[in-house]
């Protein structure tokens, strides 16, 4: 079976469940953040032990871990657009990595970044941003005609600007986590989800575009 083959069915596994608790919201899914937390700060443990001041280690990522999975959760608990900008947020991010490696594996190019991560291409990076972009137009479509509201054609270039800088900042996100596997000489977090590797492989992304967006949003929502 190969990696990709892998990667859909730990999708087509854990995507479900992720939905359910996401739309449940409340205890669930502090419960599901709460499991998440722990496995991921497990592996960040297991990376320190692989560093000359494992104690500033883990004390930085358990801080970072602490305001992303904070950040998420008050995402999802923001008045009645918490479900939706969520989910929203979910697939924009599952949809920026996919248009990356589309991007990445059909126009290559120029690496982004070598040193870091010898696989990422500037063409994957614009790829990513076209995703995240896309998944908050097609967010911003069905809220209007769900909700019966007119949108302008400047409310959605906002909205396609906003999901392109997210999934910029997932990129970041992700070349972060590589920088740190590569300081502390491992290929993968771990090997819990086949595929991909840890759960931290799975989620770098979104560590670093909750606290982001959650920030934007609670600055510029005006209810």
């Amino acid at each position: 079976m190969t990696k990709i083959q892998k990667r859909i069915i730990s999708a087509l596994i854990l995507v479900p469940p992720v939905l359910l608790a996401t739309y449940m919201g409340g205890i669930i899914f502090a419960a599901l953040l709460f499991v998440v937390f722990v496995l991921a700060l497990w592996e960040w443990r297991q990376m320190s032990v692989r560093t000359s001041r494992p104690n500033v280690f883990m004390f930085s990522g358990l801080l970072y871990f602490a305001v992303s999975f904070l950040a998420f959760f008050s995402l999802r608990e923001m008045s009645e657009l918490g479900l939706m900008l969520t989910v929203v947020l979910f697939f924009s991010i599952w949809s920026s990595d996919s248009f990356a490696y589309i991007f990445g594996k059909i126009l290559k190019g120029p690496k982004l970044v070598p040193s870091v991560s010898p696989s990422k291409t500037i063409a994957g990076f614009i790829g990513a941003a076209f995703g995240s972009a896309l998944m908050f137009v097609l967010g911003q479509l069905i809220t209007s005609i769900s909700f019966s509201l007119p949108t302008t054609f400047t409310e959605y270039l906002l909205v396609m600007t906003l999901g392109a800088v997210l999934g910029m900042v997932a990129q970041a996100g992700d070349l972060m986590m590589s920088m740190m596997k590569r300081y502390v000489d491992v290929k993968d977090t771990g090997h819990i989800i086949p595929g991909h590797g840890g759960v931290l492989d799975r989620i770098d992304s979104l560590l670093l575009t909750a606290p982001v967006f959650y920030l934007i949003v609670a600055v510029f929502y005006n209810g």
